[in-house]
């Protein structure tokens, strides 16, 4: 006991916490979170010290500039600050590493969109009408310029739905980037909605037309038409005619292909249209005198 209370020398790692960093600037890696101090104690103060050590906070507000993002802290500086937050009867020596290195970036903000995570299927007969709504579609972060030129999405957490025979209105949360990069919202949340609908299947027969044909060329085809089947809304199908397609055939791929028939391609088709598929897939023809 009589040797404890003498007086000795010894390092501690005290725990550190860094406040009052400059608002136009954030952390691009965690400092250290430990400093070494070299202090002079009685025995019982020096083990009390290392199974217990203060939190010592460290004044950041003005870090030295050294080179691009690099910047320093000098603990010296603030030795009689930290001396304070020591325990009773225990002196700072001197410290182990003099500086604490910072690593700052400009704090930078971007827009960027919103993409949903879906994991969405359909009851039978049943379908999206256009797509899955983000609102808002984009939003602003924040954050080091270095980590905001690394990102052109964020994504929300997975929205699951199985069988959907109704239409949905939702709220999902915006996934997070890992704490250490710094990257913060405006919003947390998006709202999200999908118009589900009763499909059917309609079919048409339209004509088509011949692209890329030489001047003077005059061909006969059989078919004159193709038909098209497609899904529609029931709530859509009156709109749905054959204006509603554009059907082309390419002479010039034929023949750079060196294909005897022409091959139907559908060129342009109504929004209102899923899964469009043209039969027959190939055109056959004869070349008039």
């Amino acid at each position: 006991m009589t040797k404890l209370s003498k007086e000795y020398e010894s390092t501690i790692q005290y725990p550190v916490e860094y406040t009052n960093l400059p608002n136009d600037k954030l952390l691009q890696e965690e400092p250290v979170s430990r400093i070494g101090i070299h202090v002079k104690a009685s025995g019982f103060k020096i083990i009390s010290g290392k199974l217990f050590p203060n939190k010592i906070k460290i004044e950041s507000s003005s870090p030295q500039f050294k080179s691009k993002t690099n910047y320093f802290l000098l603990l010296s500086q603030q030795r009689l600050a930290i001396q304070r937050q020591m325990n009773a009867e225990v002196d700072i020596d001197h410290f182990i590493k003099d500086s604490i290195r910072f690593n700052l970036g400009l704090l930078e903000r971007k827009r960027v969109p919103v993409k949903i995570n879906s994991n969405v299927s359909y009851g039978i007969g049943y379908d999206i009408k256009g797509e899955i709504e983000v609102k808002p579609d984009s939003i602003t972060i924040s954050g080091p310029e270095s980590i905001l030129d690394t990102i052109q999405f964020v994504e929300t957490t997975e929205l699951v739905k199985k069988e959907l025979i109704e239409s949905i209105q939702e709220v999902a949360l915006l996934k997070k980037f890992p704490q250490t990069m710094n990257v913060n919202y405006d919003v947390e949340q998006v709202n999200v909605s999908a118009v589900i609908e009763k499909y059917t299947e309609g079919t048409l027969k339209i004509p088509f037309s011949i692209i890329n044909l030489p001047d003077g060329m005059i061909i006969n085809t059989y078919p004159k038409e193709i038909d098209i089947t497609y899904k529609v809304s029931l709530s859509d199908f009156g709109k749905i005619n054959p204006s509603s397609f554009v059907v082309e055939c390419d002479y010039e791929m034929s023949l750079h292909n060196k294909l005897q028939y022409l091959v139907p391609k559908l060129t342009q088709q109504s929004n209102l249209i899923k899964n469009a598929k043209i039969s027959p897939s190939r055109i056959d023809f004869v070349i008039e005198k």
